[in-house]
């Protein structure tokens, strides 16, 4: 109860998104990521890469980002989240971010960030979504893997069931891709949230496909599709 208690009272990775937002517009959009970043945090830029040594010299520009968290799915534990919502800059681009945020004694900390430029922004309400409780218990709910180089339909992951999708690309979806192996992935501490992120074969460098699964309480349902570098 007193853990369950502590969790309750926690900040949210919602106001961990507003607060990294601020600290962006005050200080400089590279000076928040620096702060907000896990030790183990990755970007791609445009191969993956460690988020520390990427940072440390990142310049800041004149132009000013802004963004706000449009939705958020967190793990029954509080221990693991997903957020993403529109990004502006004043140089007047525009996107959709996505990040994984973890939570720890420091508080909620980004293990990886990405996104989209040119999307259309997200209107609304915050949605907050949150992986069923308790999670699963012993080997339920293990998620198959495709070999790599297999092809995967996109089209047989987004329909039926799947309406709650946040599904993403650069461009057009594309009908199938072709995985190479696993870049990261990890879980929350119960298992109520898992993430995994993919190489993209024949594609840019760099291109990607992170994958998010919310436990419902008898499975594991994709919640998140996110396809970066294989756009024009």
């Amino acid at each position: 109860m007193i853990l369950l208690a502590l969790l309750l009272a926690a900040p949210s990775v919602a106001d961990a998104e507003r607060g990294f937002a601020a600290q962006a517009a005050r200080d400089g959009q590279w000076a928040a990521f620096r702060a907000y970043a896990a030790p183990d945090a990755i970007l791609y830029t445009p191969r993956k890469t460690l988020a520390a040594p990427a940072l440390a010299h990142g310049a800041e520009t004149a132009a000013r980002l802004d963004w706000r968290p449009q939705r958020t799915l967190t793990s029954c534990d509080g221990t693991l989240a997903f957020s993403t919502g529109p990004w502006a800059r004043s140089d007047g681009k525009t996107g959709v971010f996505d990040t994984i945020w973890r939570r720890d004694a420091s508080g909620w900390r980004w293990i990886y960030d990405g996104g989209h430029d040119g999307d259309a922004a997200p209107t609304g309400p915050l949605e907050q979504d949150q992986a069923a409780c308790p999670g699963p218990l012993g080997s339920v709910g293990a998620i198959a893997e495709a070999l790599p180089d297999t092809p995967i339909r996109i089209a047989a992951l987004t329909g039926g069931a799947l309406a709650n999708l946040v599904a993403a690309s650069d461009g057009a979806m594309p009908v199938a891709l072709r995985l190479g192996g696993v870049d990261a992935e990890g879980m929350s501490a119960d298992r109520t949230l898992r993430w995994r992120i993919n190489a993209v074969l024949g594609a840019k460098a760099g291109a990607h496909l992170l994958r998010v699964w919310s436990w419902d309480g008898r499975r594991y349902r994709l919640a998140v599709l996110d396809v970066t570098g294989t756009g024009a």
